[in-house]
């Protein structure tokens, strides 16, 4: 079965090359089976006649020790000498004692079966499992169905997945035997679900940082919920540059949702602290944007300046971290331009929900609420 999926992989797959198995059934062995029978007329039981053979091809070390002065304490090992050990003529010869005190060959009471074994015995949540092996290369594969058009070449991930889906659908898998990616994909998806819990833990301790320095969760919120504005930008630019998202995008998204939040940051305290001063709402607005606009826009260029080498023509060792360079530079550019058109409106919008619920549900005087116009 191991042999049928290895051929699948180094026919079918152009992407995948050197394909290997991580053991095969060629360890030679020699099992002895025991006639029952014979053995207990001599009164030998299989143990005793296994324990024999096993002293007199492995051996056995001694109770005692040979001690010379000045020189190193020795263990004895006693067995057979090598050339008495040699074949399984050899074996069949050994010299098995009863208890009554004689001694027959071996091959009286067994005989000597030849077979191969595996050549290491490999586990996987406490399954035997075999493992199907190889290196991803870049190829310009084309499906059948595609045939006379332009593919890029794809992820190691989906060359992994075609060579499981067309195992799967071309062999008859017996009962409780099956095939499952693992290896560096394994690895990925556990890096991919570690990086995500750490994206969502900072997306949380930012917005209680955030809720302890606004004394709220109105405008908090209003900050943490224009970030997934920033994944429009990340995705293009995957995509332009036909690059996979991967674990080292996912760091990059890390990254730039404390960068974007930047943003949010100084437009949204600059306009409360106009109104705290007694300006409208519309007019804290109207100059708190142009007096940020900035700063903002050289903070995201000086950025996007500092990593154009790594996304666009990385040096040797660099290429790794591209896709870090490009998810951030898309990422600023979009996130940065919708923010700014984006956290005005929101910060208007929520602030017109919260004086309709001072007003209509609470019962207060819109006099005694701050001005809008």
């Amino acid at each position: 079965m191991i042999r049928q999926v290895a051929h699948i992989a180094r026919t079918q797959v152009p992407d995948i090359y050197q394909v290997a198995t991580s053991w095969a059934m060629t360890k030679p062995a020699y099992e002895i089976k025991v006639d029952v029978r014979r053995a207990a007329e001599l009164g030998l039981t299989p143990a005793e006649i296994a324990d024999q053979a096993y002293y007199a091809l492995r051996g056995g070390f001694t109770n005692e020790f040979f001690r010379m002065e000045n020189k190193r304490q020795t263990t004895i090992l006693i067995r057979y000498d090598e050339k008495d050990r040699l074949s399984p003529e050899d074996i069949e010869l050994l010299a098995i004692t009863t208890p009554d005190g004689k001694q027959v060959p071996l091959k009286a009471v067994a005989r000597v079966e030849y077979h191969e074994t595996p050549t290491l015995i490999e586990h996987d949540n406490f399954r035997r499992v075999v493992s199907v092996m190889g290196y991803y290369r870049k190829a310009h594969y084309v499906p059948p169905w595609r045939e006379g058009e332009q593919v890029r070449n794809r992820p190691s991930m989906d060359v992994a997945m075609d060579v499981m889906m067309r195992a799967q659908m071309q062999l008859n898998w017996p009962p409780g035997y099956g095939i499952e990616v693992r290896g560096d994909m394994t690895q990925m998806m556990d890096s991919f679900r570690r990086l995500l819990q750490g994206l969502q833990l900072a997306v949380v301790f930012i917005f209680l940082v955030l809720v302890a320095q606004f004394r709220g969760f109105i405008q908090p919120a209003q900050m943490v919920f224009s970030l997934p504005l920033e994944l429009s930008g990340v995705f293009f630019a995957l995509w332009l540059t036909g690059q996979a998202f991967s674990t080292v995008s996912i760091m990059a998204v890390i990254v730039l949702t404390g960068m974007d939040i930047t943003t949010a940051i100084l437009l949204i305290d600059l306009i409360m602290r106009y109104r705290h001063q007694g300006l409208p709402r519309n007019q804290a607005v109207i100059q708190a944007c142009p007096q940020r606009l900035r700063p903002i826009l050289m903070t995201s260029l000086i950025t996007i300046i500092a990593l154009s080498p790594v996304a666009f023509a990385p040096r040797t060792g660099l290429d790794a971290y591209q896709p870090l360079g490009t998810v951030v530079i898309g990422g600023l550019i979009v996130g940065t331009v919708l923010s700014l058109l984006d956290i005005p409106i929101m910060h208007t919008l929520v602030d017109d929900a919260v004086r309709w619920w001072l007003i209509k549900v609470r019962r207060r005087d819109p006099a005694s609420l701050p001005p809008v116009e």
